[in-house]
């Protein structure tokens, strides 16, 4: 803009080179204004949260600074009033308004008991929150605080922007030294003013950060748009199994009684040995007695003696009950549960089936998923027989069963020969090596570990799997979109200038303002509405 203004002044264009100085100095207040925008969308978080917090101390109540709020600590949360860190209710009910932490937009009801996290606003209600998560441990906090990281992290596209600006130039200021010769100085000038790169420039920034704030406030983490622009890219998603389609717990699917015990009474018995052992298999069925064994002994990866209601009562795998010398049957528990058989009083009652719990929304998800064209397969460490029935329920047909964390890595290797970019999804310790080798790595879970090594992070779970794939296509749209566009109106404008057709104003209002105008209205378009 420099050498335009010089140009201007050598040809005595005053009036047309003050216009165009003013003009440019509209062009960079449209580029800061579009930078605050994208920061006030992250910031805007942020500032739900309260400075001072209410906490009761014995009979009274302190004011606290929010740092200053400790695990423990009891909370006021009145009326209108944001939760300022995670916790549990231990007095009071109220409708809150989880818009900002789970993006639904029906308001919740909670109560005594339930868990509420920094974020939640009170609609109605004075309710005592205890403190479980220090507030720069809480959620709200840490997705502000990862987002803002990931504004760093650009996009290889966007890279490419900012790397093809300075040839760009020197090009413009080429084809402008051409045209003077050509033509006349004058109409010359069109290219160098039209010519400005900054709508390219600002169109790739502003969209990568509001892509990742309107994510962020969805309860969705994207560190980078490098991050958006490979999960636009991936083709084949990878699930592992537990923890991820599963919620890594075993729960009772079934109890078959025989030998005249009801299902009732051998759910109660075993419940009530159950609480003998740790084991996953034994807090399942704990789970469904309010019985405690008088005495009990637990064989290891056996099963668990126990005497319960003056019963004797044994649960245990078939080769535990072999070992006992008590005859047992197959009973036709489904492909991939586990069976845990009970005896009383020495008499076979009965066996429990158990199999995995399923996220709530994985079948619905996954059909979302392969209807935007995505190919599905999951990767577990789990038996064939267990891995084979979770992907039959969920429709998918590819599964990979007893891998180990390397197999898993390979395998991610193997898919991308065949299909391209990948994405891993992914949630415990042995997810890791497969995590960092995929294209994209989502962790499912908190911000822990696991997912400090993901490329994308989902807090709540794999429910927002299909927004994010939905955003990381729009991010791409509306940086192609409105790089065209901007691309266009240049051309257009750059043309008609250098056949006399404009003033060197409409030059430079249309050609720098009017092209980072629309572009930023393409991007905000695209990628704010649902």
């Amino acid at each position: 803009m420099g050498v335009a203004g010089v140009v201007t002044w050598y040809i005595d264009a005053i009036l047309e080179g003050f216009l165009v100085f003013a003009l440019y100095s509209i062009s960079e207040l449209i580029e800061h204004y579009a930078e605050r925008y994208a920061s006030r969308k992250l910031t805007g978080l942020r500032e739900l949260l309260p400075s001072k917090v209410s906490v009761q101390v014995g009979n009274g109540i302190i004011e606290k600074d929010l740092d200053d709020v400790d695990v423990g600590d009891i909370v006021l949360v009145k009326p209108g009033d944001t939760v300022p860190a995670d916790g549990v209710i231990v007095d009071g009910e109220a409708v809150f308004d989880t818009s900002y932490i789970t993006g639904e937009s029906e308001p919740r009801y909670l109560r005594k008991g339930d868990h509420v996290e920094s974020g939640y606003v009170n609609k109605g209600g004075l309710v005592r929150v205890r403190i479980l998560r220090r507030p720069d441990e809480s959620i709200l906090q840490l997705l502000v605080m990862e987002a803002e990281r990931s504004l760093a992290r650009k996009a290889s596209l966007q890279r490419f922007i900012e790397r093809f600006s300075q040839p760009y130039t020197i090009l413009v200021l080429v084809l402008f030294g051409l045209a003077t010769l050509l033509l006349t100085p004058y109409r010359a000038l069109a290219i160098l003013l039209a010519g400005c790169p900054s709508a390219f420039i600002i169109s790739s920034g502003t969209s990568t950060a509001l892509t990742i704030a309107v994510l962020a406030r969805r309860t969705i983490v994207a560190r980078g748009g490098l991050s958006l622009e490979n999960t636009y890219r991936a083709r084949i998603v990878v699930f592992d199994k537990t923890g991820t389609v599963t919620l890594g717990k075993l729960r009772v699917t079934r109890a078959v009684a025989i030998n005249g015990f009801s299902e009732k009474e051998i759910l109660q018995l075993a419940g009530g040995a159950a609480k003998a052992s740790n084991h996953p298999v034994a807090q399942a069925i704990a789970e469904h007695s309010d019985m405690i064994p008088f005495s009990a002994e637990e064989y290891p990866g056996k099963g668990v003696k126990a005497v319960v209601d003056g019963k004797t009562v044994y649960i245990g795998s078939k080769e535990f009950f072999k070992e006992l010398g008590i005859t047992v049957n197959d009973v036709g528990c489904g492909v991939g549960e586990r069976e845990v058989f009970v005896s009383i009083d020495g008499c076979l009652a009965g066996v429990l089936c158990l199999g995995e719990e399923l996220s709530g929304d994985a079948r619905e998800i996954v059909s979302i998923l392969k209807k935007m064209g995505l190919e599905i397969v999951i990767a577990s460490g789990d038996t064939s027989d267990r891995v084979e029935k979770v992907a039959r329920f969920l429709g998918i047909d590819k599964y990979y069963a007893e891998l180990s964390p390397s197999d898993k890595k390979k395998l991610v290797k193997d898919l991308r020969r065949k299909y391209g970019y990948v994405a891993m999804v992914g949630d415990g310790i042995n997810d890791l090596e497969a995590l960092a080798e995929a294209d994209v790595g989502i962790a499912v879970g908190s911000l822990n570990v696991v997912s400090s090594i993901a490329d994308v992070v989902l807090p709540k779970g794999i429910n927002g799997l299909p927004l994010l794939f939905r955003y990381a296509r729009k991010y791409m749209l509306s940086i192609y979109t409105s790089i065209a566009l901007a691309l266009a109106i240049k051309l257009g404008v750059i043309t008609m200038g250098l056949m006399g057709l404009l003033p060197l104003w409409a030059i430079v209002g249309i050609g720098d303002d009017g092209s980072t105008l629309v572009a930023l209205s393409v991007i905000g378009y695209l990628v704010s509405r649902r």
